[in-house]
């Protein structure tokens, strides 16, 4: 009771009340933006892994050499992998792709059609790769920035230039093959939209005159946390001179960068925290030196040191848990519809918040941790409750001689 009416602010006491509300009120916004922000670097991470991983391996299998000649047998041991859902053979090289005017360089990925159902369930506009024995296997499909940027549809011809030459009568000479687009792609990752071409495994080593040959074998996982532990059992396992990579290991200063950022952007924003923990204190102090005769009065009257200290450890967490918890409603429902308010912003401005050539994804993705929530949550009512007791030891040590002297 005695907290709740020192709270509420008299006629002389208004400006007392309002920092003591305002310390409430950036509490509020200090755990509301560490929500917003911790939840896109959240959204941020699985958004990359799920794109990134998306049109790549989770463990990628290579030969001594350059490329794999008895991949069959190596298939055949890498599917049989604790861990692994499916596992494929691949071809990867780069080549220049010509339409009509327009040029530019790609990566050119061979893959066994059967095998490669992820990247079908992308498909836009056409149809994915076929493997038939009857028709021409040179048939692609590339990504819809890729498209866009040669001026071909779905049933136009590109020409796809390898640098692995083979010899002429004027030396060194870049093979070429005409390949039907059959297909355009949306992956949602930029880097692969704007410069990934799929074709069948043949055609890729006929274009650049192969044999049997292949890159690697690519594992996927029923569990992509578990790569690098594959990746262990798939070098006891598999013949001497096999180079295997998870992804955690191709990709690792990225998504530690991002982890870097995560935990400093979060050490940045509870500094907001802090600050208004500070003004809590002020304010504190402040209803203590108002209410010194009241404080002296209670202890003439018989109370003790412990429940002055009390009647303000209750102000401070009433402040810090007011504003904690309207803090933390206000930065969950602004993490769930971020995305949905970005691009009513943007259609109403028309300006594009986030760019998928510079940020890799056109959207703003984000993630609610409940285990960071929680977290968040709790470091700010043990600050909050913390930063109270030196206003409560000031009020239980305020002697009541000295503040009803001249009364």
């Amino acid at each position: 009771m005695l907290a709740r009416r020192y709270l509420k602010s008299r006629r002389d006491e208004r400006f007392v009340s309002l920092v003591g509300w305002s310390s409430s009120a950036g509490v509020a916004i200090g755990v509301a933006a560490l929500i917003i922000v911790l939840s896109v670097m959240y959204g941020f991470d699985a958004e990359l892994k799920d794109k990134i991983l998306g049109f790549s391996s989770h463990v990628d299998i290579q030969g001594s050499d350059d490329t794999l000649g008895d991949w069959q047998l190596w298939l055949q041991k890498a599917e049989k992998l604790d861990g692994v859902e499916k596992a494929a053979p691949y071809i990867s090289t780069q080549v220049l792709a010509n339409h009509v005017k327009y040029s530019t360089g790609a990566i050119l990925k061979g893959v066994d059609p059967i095998r490669e159902d992820n990247i079908a369930a992308h498909i836009i506009s056409g149809r994915f790769i076929r493997n038939s024995q009857t028709s021409s296997p040179f048939e692609v499909v590339l990504g819809k920035d890729l498209a866009r940027k040669l001026h071909v549809l779905v049933g136009d011809s590109v020409r796809l230039i390898s640098p692995s030459g083979g010899i002429s009568p004027a030396g060194m000479a870049p093979r070429l093959r005409a390949f039907r687009v059959v297909g355009i792609f949306d992956s949602g990752f930029y880097e692969y939209d704007v410069g990934l071409i799929i074709a069948p495994l043949v055609a890729v080593q006929r274009l650049n005159r192969m044999g049997n040959r292949v890159t690697g074998i690519e594992l996927h996982l029923y569990n992509r946390d578990q790569a690098s532990v594959v990746a262990s059992d798939a070098r006891m396992r598999l013949p001497e001179g096999a180079w295997v990579t998870d992804w955690m290991h191709r990709h690792k200063s990225f998504f530690q960068a991002l982890k870097m950022e995560r935990v400093v952007m979060g050490i940045i924003l509870l500094l907001i925290v802090m600050v208004a923990m500070f003004n809590m204190v002020s304010s504190l102090v402040m209803v203590v030196m108002e209410r010194r005769k009241e404080i002296a009065i209670l202890k003439t009257v018989g109370a003790t040191h412990a429940s002055v200290m009390r009647v303000f450890l209750i102000m401070g967490t009433l402040l810090c848990g007011l504003g904690t918890g309207i803090g933390a409603i206000f930065g969950l429902l602004l993490a769930w519809q971020l995305d949905a308010l970005l691009r009513w912003v943007e259609n109403i401005t028309g300006i594009t918040i986030l760019s998928g050539d510079v940020y890799f994804i056109e959207h703003v993705p984000s993630v609610i941790d409940p285990l960071s929530v929680i977290l968040i949550i709790l470091v700010s009512l043990v600050m909050g409750i913390a930063a109270t007791f030196y206003p409560a030891w000031r009020a239980a040590n305020v002697p009541p001689a000295d503040a009803l002297r001249y009364e």
